[in-house]
């Protein structure tokens, strides 16, 4: 057994000589990113051997990094072994995790009427005249509003004692038509409720007074599945091929909610077992590992789930630390990759009940899309990649501290800014929305997605001429300090990454349109859900032919209105009603199989 410490957080662990780097961080309490699931193919999941020994570099390794980084300590968590004491220095992008914010009039105006409530009751005592029980004494008076009450068997086993405690005057909990707890006197107890994002990459928690309805909490974790892989084909295939793998997904999506519900608790003054109800969404994919249903079927066509449905769990089988009687509710899907997320921001946004066409895209991994056309909901999905997340382009990365988050062009070169004001590290989803834009604007990239090979635009600047560096395959772009010699760039592979996935996505929209039989500029709005909602810049998105060709004051950020769907759900038994009645009268229109949907992506691959 070896010690392994992992600085700045100064956590250690104990296991065994030969352990990987990036396991030994798992079981020290960290997460560490892993886009390729651990093969060692991406070379994202650098780390600083600072002291100790490890293994000699493996051949992927060696691959990945040059001379002299392996030399200063440098090595991949996924593939150095442990083989002594050793300490660890991770990248300070590992220790970000970004809470999705919610756009405040998402969370629209709605009657309180959580499915986990309070309700004071005043009750007759007994007497010779009237020996009801003392349950049907609290059932019938509430028999107006719950005429089907059953209670938990630790709720009647403290009934008749707080009954007589309160001189006949309780507090019932209940959740849904079940009496969970009973306390003496008109005091309510505290009763929360925490919404749940399940992200392929970050679990949200917003944590929220069910009495008053307040937002009082919000806490974000990383999604401890990515350490089998950035997307959710290679979580799958790690469930196929090992016994236990599914229960290993599962196992790490609650450790993810349960760790995020913690620093969510710890900011207010509540306690765990005061979360009565939990509402849930994620992607199709995210909802089967959570609960433990086969996703095999969902990678392979003709990409059939278990089920779509809403589902309601009780604590114990969601495995999540919370009132042991409450609820969990999963809110409903739509097809095998149109998930509860969707549903969340056709709800969020009301997009039914905006009176005019309406596109709603999420962009990440999987792009989902939902098109309201004034009569009918059409959704559909697209493989867009993880290019739009950075995690195969060969310098991007998170929205972390350094990465280059905006890019514009200035007086005599580009002008970059980071997150942070850090020194440039790499590039992030809405820097390389600008970063592309900027190419296509200067000519420095072709409509055909090849870097200009002959002499830019006289009218370019000679320092952004200088950035322009390398031939054919080799051409790339530095988007760094290039006196200082930063390597941070875009190259040829990376700028056909992103047309693959920005043309998926087009196509997809395009089709949508068709069908309903619309016009780019016949859409009133086009919203744009996701962590990349808020940041991306609509021009560069326009620039890039990402989206249906409208006036750019008609596109709007609506953050992580998934979030805020699951918010509405568990503040409201309608709004959780309308989730269900979205996702049954939604039309699914399979993109993968259909010829247009191909000859739509030959067109749209290419830039404007």
């Amino acid at each position: 057994m070896v010690s392994v410490r992992f600085e700045p957080d100064g956590r250690e662990c104990t296991v065994p000589a030969g352990t990987l780097v990036s396991d030994a961080a798992h079981e020290a309490g960290l997460s560490l990113h892993l886009p390729c699931a651990g093969r060692g193919r991406c070379g994202k999941c650098r780390v600083n051997v600072v002291s100790g020994e490890v293994s000699a570099p493996e051949p992927a390794e060696v691959a990945a990094l040059t001379a002299e980084e392996l030399a200063a300590g440098v090595r991949l968590s996924c593939q150095a072994k442990v083989a002594g004491d050793v300490v660890v220095q991770l990248p300070p992008e590992a220790h970000v995790v970004g809470t999705k914010s919610l756009n405040g009039d998402l969370v629209r105006p709605v009657a309180l009427d959580p499915e986990a409530r309070q309700v004071p009751l005043a009750l007759g005592k007994p007497s010779l005249e009237d020996q009801r029980s003392d349950f049907d004494r609290v059932a019938d008076a509430l028999a107006a509003t719950v005429p089907d009450l059953h209670g938990c068997p630790a709720a009647l086993g403290m009934l008749s004692s707080e009954l007589r405690k309160g001189d006949f005057q309780i507090t019932a909990a209940l959740v849904g038509s079940r009496l969970v707890d009973v306390v003496a006197g008109d005091e309510p107890p505290r009763t929360y409720g925490a919404a749940v994002d399940i992200g392929t990459t970050t679990v949200v928690v917003y944590l929220t007074n069910l009495l008053t309805g307040e937002l009082v909490s919000a806490a974000a974790a990383y999604n401890e599945q990515g350490r089998h892989g950035a997307d959710v084909i290679s979580r799958i295939e790690h469930c196929n091929k090992n016994g236990s793998g599914l229960n290993q997904m599962r196992q790490l999506a609650i450790q993810s909610i349960n760790g995020a519900l913690a620093e969510a608790l710890g900011r207010c003054e509540c306690g765990a077992e005061d979360i009565y109800e939990v509402t849930v969404v994620g992607n199709t994919a995210m909802a089967h590992l959570f609960i433990g249903m086969d996703p095999r079927h969902l990678a392979e066509a003709p990409y059939v789930p278990v089920s779509v449905r809403a589902q309601a769990l009780r604590p114990a089988e969601a495995g999540l630390s919370m009132h042991p009687r409450g609820n969990v509710f999963v809110l409903p899907s739509i097809a095998g990759f149109v998930g509860a997320d969707t549903v969340g921001v056709l709800l969020a946004t009301d997009i039914a009940e905006r009176g005019h066409p309406v596109l709603a895209v999420d962009i990440g991994t999987n792009g989902e899309l939902a098109l309201w056309s004034g009569k009918e909901l059409l959704v559909a999905s697209c493989a867009a990649g993880p290019a739009f997340e950075g995690a195969q382009l060969e310098f991007g990365m998170r929205a972390a501290p350094g990465a280059i988050e905006r890019v514009c062009i200035g007086t005599d070169d580009i002008e970059v800014s980071t997150i942070g004001d850090r020194p440039v590290a790499g590039i992030c989803g809405s820097g390389l929305f600008d970063a592309m834009a900027v190419l296509l604007e200067l000519g420095v990239v072709e409509p055909s997605g090849r870097f200009r090979e002959d002499e830019l635009p006289p009218d370019v600047p000679e320092a952004i001429r200088r950035r322009l560096v390398g031939e054919g395959r080799e051409r790339r772009f530095l988007l760094g300090d290039v006196d200082a010699g930063c390597p941070v760039c875009l190259s040829q592979g990376d700028v056909r990454e992103l047309q693959l996935a920005k043309g998926a996505v087009k196509a997809a929209a395009d089709l949508l349109l068709q069908e309903a039989g619309l016009k780019a500029d016949e859409l009133g709005e086009v919203l744009l859900a996701g962590a990349f909602g808020n940041y991306i810049n609509p021009l560069s998105a326009m620039r890039m032919g990402l989206l249906p060709t409208v006036p750019t004051e008609r596109i709007r950020g609506v953050g992580n209105a998934a979030g805020a769907g699951a918010l509405l759900a568990l503040l409201s038994r309608e709004e959780r009603r309308r989730a269900v009645e979205l996702a049954r009268g939604a039309r699914h229109l399979e993109l993968s199989r259909r010829p247009e949907f191909q000859m739509a992506f030959m067109e749209t691959i290419l830039f404007p």
